[in-house]
């Protein structure tokens, strides 16, 4: 009979359990902006050493999600409105750049299938909470990613997506936004079923409203929440 030791697997499950719970914790500011991480308070929490901690805080400080100062420590990561527009600006290279390739490359049977799961969540969007819909609009960008084929622009979007989670749920509160979002995904994905590359990017374009004043009022009031005390937008 062979002894296989699982020793090895428990840090790798508790760096990995650190990391989720971490990360989420980034994305939804349940750390102050700008506050030292404490790894004790968190090594507690979760009932594991903090070598975990630290090696799940290192990943996320690649991502951007935390910093490191050196002799200080791990912080949650500070934004400003020019920071997050600069932000969408990049989602919107990836975006347009891949809809050129879809138009021309994608196969036939992936963008129908896109487009037949988006009609589906179009019936049923009255029944979805915010959350849902910050979800589902993720994975709807993210789809089209992967019909253009491009791993690197995927992994750059799933980056820029957890930094910028929290002015999609903004723009998505109302009834009114909700409405919009929806039929802007529906006219995008006809103009990708018809190949029309041209009509699709103005749509895409259009509903990304990269240089818009709406895009900037929710950066602006997500970082107003976000902070509890008066920030500067710069």
């Amino acid at each position: 009979m062979i002894y296989v030791s699982h020793k090895k697997e428990r840090p790798i499950n508790e760096v990995n359990r650190a990391y989720t719970f971490l990360r989420d914790q980034t994305i939804n500011f349940g750390f102050p902006p700008g506050e030292r991480i404490n790894e004790v308070k968190l090594a507690s929490g979760l009932k594991m050493s903090r070598a975990p901690i630290r090696e799940a805080l290192n990943r996320l400080s690649v991502t951007g999600l935390v910093r490191f100062e050196p002799g200080k420590g791990f912080f949650c990561r500070r934004l400003s409105v020019n920071e997050v527009s600069e932000l969408f600006e990049v989602r919107s290279d990836l975006e347009l750049s891949a809809i050129e390739k879809i138009c021309i490359n994608a196969a036939n049977k992936d963008i129908h299938d896109l487009y037949k799961k988006w009609l589906a969540i179009e019936k049923n969007e009255s029944t979805l909470s915010v959350d849902s819909l910050v979800d589902i609009d993720e994975s709807f960008h993210m789809g089209l990613l992967r019909l253009a084929n491009n791993n690197e622009r995927i992994n750059f979007m799933k980056n820029i997506n957890e930094r910028i989670r929290f002015v999609r749920q903004i723009n998505l509160e109302t009834n009114s936004r909700r409405k919009k979002f929806i039929n802007e995904h529906t006219q995008i994905m006809e103009a990708i079923v018809n190949r029309d590359s041209k009509q699709a990017i103005s749509l895409m374009n259009y509903h990304l409203g990269v240089n818009s004043q709406e895009l900037k009022s929710n950066i602006r009031e997500g970082l107003s929440r976000i902070y509890s005390r008066n920030i500067g937008l710069d």
